[in-house]
């Protein structure tokens, strides 16, 4: 599930004059469904491209169809790592990301973040001088670390810093590790830091490679590390080869390869002797995609003017495997099964409907007063499938109070001019509490005025449902309660904490419900999911799990699901439309279709070893 799949476009296969010069018109379809993409690289005028794709569904021993649109030169590019991969940094920001990532360092060791790369800086020797960064989250075995990376030398020690690069022990990397070691000038020796602690087992096998790369040049290196017959393995690559002298496999007698969940990995040192290294390894961006022994293979067909496409699809084979069923999670009478939207442009009518098949009855719509004419189909279509549609107003991240509070204004402005023109008319408006953290008397108090000033520019005439941050101060909750319908308790925030459990849930969210109960108001439970969760087995679990713990408490309204990676890329960027609106399959626009196996056929053999 949620499998990425990398499409090597070239002159044989794709048409580049057909797109635009980065790729920025590219779309993926399966079925009805837009798919999350990320552009690794694409040059024009070689005529050569690398395009990761998310694929929903991969039965083994069988095969998946998606499609590529493209020649729509006026789309804005939605290519986008942090929503095709289990992690995705490409260092952007000026600091680290906390939420991505821990940092340690030690003497004259430092970890930078500028122009837009990552430097593990190590100018003195060892032991004084490291320097690394470990990920927040945890991978299970079948997980692949790709990084960009570089080795740059600034003094007269030509053979730079130690690199690692790997996974480790959540709690203490020396338990469990797998890790690629290169060390000397133009990484000409390369080595293995295996160890598993379960199995008291452990193996450094050393020189197993030369990658022989000039220093300060860019390249990728991949440390794979997954599971055959329930044995760890791992394998080594370096840009985008596989480095076959790498490869190891672990045996019921020497079983070195962990397969317990660990922590990305990256690390720089200097050496044990008394050199100073002066210098630093660098990383370009760096991401964790899932990884099997036998991964999907890709066949691309021929193109199609979408006018053409009704008759391609027609004689296309139709031996693809069934997806998983879809969850159903029925609300009980009276209660809401929401759904937090960003960008509608992926939805169209059917995919409405499965919604709502599924048992959700509430959808939480970004507005803005640019798009709002855009989406009345979709309210329409939400309407005629029973769903109520609050209008969700969010404020640029990036924006002070003052400035945020005049734009949630303007929006509402919009909403009730819309409203009272509309065929369809949104049913309440959403918005988001400031967190009443450094400055709590002040920040409530514009709180307060917002709300206040909301319920003015509407007459009253919409419910007011109100955003509860992971961080926000409880015992604001109730000045607040007379202006307000609905309170939505988030369990996430834009620094990567995310509860995935009932029990975590409930006493993280247990306090502020006690304050929504205090006030006499009702409250939704705001959980995240991966964008897979219309057939994740999981999310049925836990929205079912807090309808059973609060079913006999009368404040609870219902569960809210939010696909995290979309709200992340909402955080790290502004306002601004990502997309162009428009339904899918057949993209209005995009008058070219690169069809995969008659489309794009991604055909997945399970080994039997």
């Amino acid at each position: 599930v949620n499998y990425q799949v990398l499409l090597i476009l070239n002159s044989s296969n794709f048409d580049f004059s057909l797109a635009e010069s980065e790729g920025e018109d590219i779309r993926f379809t399966s079925g009805d469904t837009q798919l999350k993409h990320w552009v690794e690289e694409w040059d024009a005028e070689d005529e050569t491209a690398r395009v990761w794709v998310r694929v929903p569904y991969i039965a083994a021993n069988g095969n998946a169809r998606i499609e590529m649109y493209y020649g729509n030169f006026d789309a804005s590019d939605v290519s986008s790592g942090s929503s095709t991969f289990e992690l995705f940094d490409d260092f952007s920001n000026f600091n680290i990301n906390f939420g991505k990532w821990d940092q340690y360092y030690t003497g004259g060791g430092e970890v930078d973040v500028t122009g837009g790369t990552l430097q593990l800086i190590v100018p003195k020797f060892h032991p004084e001088d490291v320097a690394q960064v470990k990920s927040d989250d945890d991978f299970p075995v079948n997980s692949m670390l790709v990084v960009k990376r570089k080795k740059v030398t600034t003094g007269s020690d030509t053979r730079g810093p130690i690199i690692e690069q790997g996974f480790v022990d959540p709690n203490n990397q020396n338990r469990n590790q797998v890790i690629v070691r290169t060390e000397l000038e133009n990484e000409t020796y390369v080595s293995w830091v295996l160890e598993n602690e379960k199995s008291d087992a452990r193996y450094f096998p050393k020189d197993t490679a030369s990658l022989n790369v000039a220093e300060d040049t860019w390249y990728t290196t991949g440390v794979a590390w997954y599971m055959v017959d329930e044995l760890g393995r791992v394998a080594f690559f370096e840009n985008g080869e596989r480095v076959g002298s790498m490869d190891l496999a672990s045996t019921e007698e020497e079983n070195y390869v962990p397969v317990e969940e660990m922590k990305a990995y990256l690390f720089a040192s200097t050496y044990s002797d008394v050199s100073k290294n002066m210098g630093y390894a660098a990383f370009d961006y760096a991401y964790v995609r899932k990884f099997v022994s036998d991964e999907p293979t890709v066949s691309i067909s021929s193109a199609a003017t979408s006018e053409d496409e009704a008759n391609l699809l027609e004689n296309t084979s139709s031996e693809t495997t069934p997806a998983p069923v879809k969850i159903n999670v029925t609300a009980p009478e009276g209660k809401i099964n929401a759904v937090r939207i960003f960008d509608a442009a992926g939805y169209n009518d059917s995919m409405i409907a499965d919604m709502r098949e599924s048992g959700l009855n509430m959808v939480m719509l970004r507005v803005t007063p640019d798009n709002i004419w855009g989406l009345e189909r979709f309210v329409k279509n939400a309407h005629d499938n029973d769903m109520l549609v609050y209008a969700m107003i969010l404020s640029d991240p990036t924006g002070v109070t003052e400035d945020n509070s005049a734009s949630v204004q303007e929006t509402v402005s919009a909403i009730t001019d819309y409203n009272n023109k509309s065929l369809a008319r949104y049913d309440g408006i959403s918005i988001a509490l400031n967190p009443c953290a450094e400055d709590t008397e002040a920040a409530c108090e514009d709180n307060l005025m917002l709300v206040e000033g909301i319920r003015e520019s509407t007459n009253n005439s919409l419910p007011l449902a109100v955003d509860v941050p992971f961080s926000y101060d409880r015992s604001s909750i109730g000045e607040v309660a007379d202006y307000v319908e609905l309170f939505v308790i988030l369990t996430y925030d834009a620094e990567g904490d995310s509860l995935d459990s009932t029990a975590d849930i409930v006493d993280s969210v247990a306090a502020k419900m006690g304050e929504v109960r205090a006030a006499g108001g009702d409250a939704l439970i705001s959980v995240a999911v991966d964008d897979g969760f219309m057939t994740d087995d999981n999310v049925q679990e836990l929205l079912e799990g807090l309808q059973d713990y609060y079913a006999q408490d009368s404040a609870f309204m219902g569960t809210e699901i939010v696909v995290y990676s979309e709200y992340l890329d909402y955080i790290e960027v502004s306002t601004g439309s990502t997309e162009e609106s428009g339904p899918i399959p057949g993209i209005p626009g995009f008058g070219i279709v690169l069809a995969v196996a008659a489309v794009i056929t991604m055909v997945f053999v399970m080994r039997k070893e």
